[in-house]
Parts: C-alpha cells; structure tokens; sequence
C-alpha cells in the first residue's frame, strides 16, 4: 500500500516544491486532476495539496476517480478536506466539483501499460482521445482554463538513432494494436492545438519517458516494475528480452517537477519531452543496479513474455531531447542507482 506520508514521499515532494517556480500561480486557483490513483497522478496531488499547506490563498483541489474509495484510502491522510474534495466518476462524463469550475485540468488519467495495449486497447483509447475531448467540452467551452495533458513518447519508428526531438515524428502502422496508445495521443495532442485554435486554450502537454517511484503499480509489466517487485520480495530478477535495449530512466519526484515547469513556465501551446537523458543505459544494467538492492545480489534470468498479456515495445532506443524543458530551468537530480534504492526503500513499511 503506497503512503502519502512516507519519509521518501515527503522529502520528494518538499524537494519539488523548493524549485524556483512561480507557485504563486496557483494561489486561489481550483485544480481539476484525473488519474489521481496512479503513480504520476498521486505524485502531482500531493504536491497541489502541500502547496495548500505554503499560500496565504490556497489552491483547490479536486481528484477524480473512478473508485474514490480506492483513491482515498492511498492519498486521503495527505489531503486536507476542506480544500479537497475525491470525485467518484469517469472521463465518459466528468462530473462538476462543489468549488465550481476549474482554473487548471490536469489530464494525468491514461491506462499508459503495455498489458492494456494487448487486453483492452479500445479502453485505452477511450482515456486518451475521448477523455481529453469530454474533458474540453465540459470544462473549457465557455471559460479560460490552463490544460495539463501527461502523455509518453508519440513518435513512432523514426530512422534518428540519436536523442528524439519534441518535432519528430515517424510512421505508426495503425493496425497494429499496440499502437492504440500512440494513436489516441496523437489524436489528445491534436485535440488541445485545435481546441486553442477554435476556442483559445492554454495548454502544455508532458511527453514523459520511462519514469519510476513511490507509489509504482508493481503488477503492470514494465521493466521496473518486474525487477522493483523482485526485490522487494526477494526473488530472482526475469528479463524477458536480452536487455539490450537502451532506456532513460528517470525519477519520479524529477519527472513531476518537470511537469510543474511546464504548468508554470511553458509558452502555453507545446509539448515538452520529461526524461533524463543522463540516466541512458540497457536494460540488462538496470536490471543488474536492481538485484544489488539485496544482499547477496539477487539472480539475473532470462525468460520469455506472454504476447497475448503483454505486448513488447520494438524499439531499441528511447533517449529523450530535453533541451525545451531545460530552457524553462529544469533539472533532473536523481541517479538511477539512488532512485532505485529510493523507490525501494518506499515500499517497506
């Protein structure tokens, strides 16, 4: 059970909230989040609610969920009720707040893992593209909101082997079912420059590269998630590729203060790459900083993944172009080594 007021969760979120950022900004204002029950969702309310804790005029806040129950039980002791308000509900019709309409959305709801890619890929469409738009229309249509949409990489193959640049883009075969996520990004993405065009909206959008932290879902098939869960309970750490693909890995606490930056200080109609390229290494590297999280270190295996549960990414390199969010100030702190033992250390009790 992930806690809101863990050691490693608030040092984290005090951290984040130490940026030199116009925080000022959000005084007064009401916060609309969805996907509060996930890990950069989570992460993004607790910092909403500290900052409720530092501003003569408070922000805001309202989460909704699908289970509110569920949503309470993981962030309630951190939320304060009289300035929070959980909202049982659904993207298909997002439900009004008891504070009125929002100043800020916060778009964090996204089934982002890969076994939702194989076992309900129309579900993940419905999130993406759909909510987005319902999302619009309930809450933008008549008044001036800020717009934040959380959304991972969208640019298909493309032949650059290099770092990819906010502006590249390559073909994504649209039968291929794995490509539901990319697809219905695309389509959100399309959705918020339409929507300011049409309607005038100021949006950022966080394309966010291979992030991990406190309160990660360890069931939902990514890499580590497997090996995370594997150390936690001591058992052997299983790569279901020869992992040497290259991955940049980055902390949660970086990844969310990054999306602040883009909240606070982006130019208002731009996607801006999340990840910390300094993090690159294979797989087979990460896995191996894992098992060394127990002593003795634990074993590395090799097996094969269920294609129909999981649907393995083709790329061979993920390696972010983050000099747009640099401009705005940002800078990822945390090593993969430290964040691992980090991470770890925030699932014990």
């Amino acid at each position: 059970m992930f806690d809101p007021c863990h050691p490693v969760v608030r040092e984290d979120i005090d951290a984040i909230l130490q940026e030199a950022l116009p925080w000022e900004r959000l005084a007064g204002r009401h916060v609309y989040l969805t996907g509060g029950s996930g890990m950069l969702g989570g992460y993004l309310a607790l910092v909403v609610a500290a900052l409720q804790r530092q501003l003569a005029e408070p922000p805001r806040l309202s989460l909704l969920a699908r289970d509110s129950a569920r949503l309470t039980a993981r962030l309630g002791r951190a939320l304060d009720p009289d300035l929070c308000e959980v909202i049982g509900g659904t993207l298909e019709a997002p439900p009004s707040s008891r504070f009125g309409p929002p100043d800020v959305v916060i778009h964090a709801a996204s089934p982002a893992s890969p076994r939702n890619y194989a076992t309900d890929p129309v579900g993940v469409i419905r999130a993406n593209a759909i909510g987005t738009l319902n999302l619009l229309d309930r809450f933008a249509r008549e008044r001036s909101v800020s717009f934040l949409m959380l959304g991972s990489a969208v640019y298909g193959s493309t032949e650059n082997e290099g770092a990819v640049h906010e502006d590249s883009f390559g073909a994504v075969p649209t039968l291929d079912p794995r490509n539901c996520y990319i697809e219905s990004k695309r389509m959100a993405e399309t959705l918020l420059a339409s929507w300011r065009a049409q309607h005038g909206l100021e949006f950022g959008i966080g394309r966010i590269f291979h992030t991990f932290g406190p309160g990660l879902n360890l069931d939902d098939g990514r890499i580590f998630s497997d090996v995370l869960r594997a150390a936690r309970d001591g058992q052997p750490i299983v790569l279901t590729s020869d992992g040497s693909a290259l991955r940049a890995f980055c902390y949660l606490a970086d990844t969310v203060s990054g999306l602040f930056h883009i909240l606070l200080k982006g130019d208002g109609a731009s996607a801006y790459n999340v990840g910390n390229a300094g993090n690159e290494m294979s797989v087979r590297r990460f896995a191996e900083l894992a098992s060394q999280l127990r002593v003795p270190a634990l074993p590395l295996r090799f097996g094969e993944a269920d294609p129909k549960a999981y649907l393995a990414a083709k790329t061979s390199r993920g390696l972010p172009d983050t000099r747009r969010l640099e401009a705005l100030g940002w800078c990822p702190r945390r090593g993969v080594a430290e964040a691992l033992a980090r991470t770890d250390l925030s699932l014990r009790p």
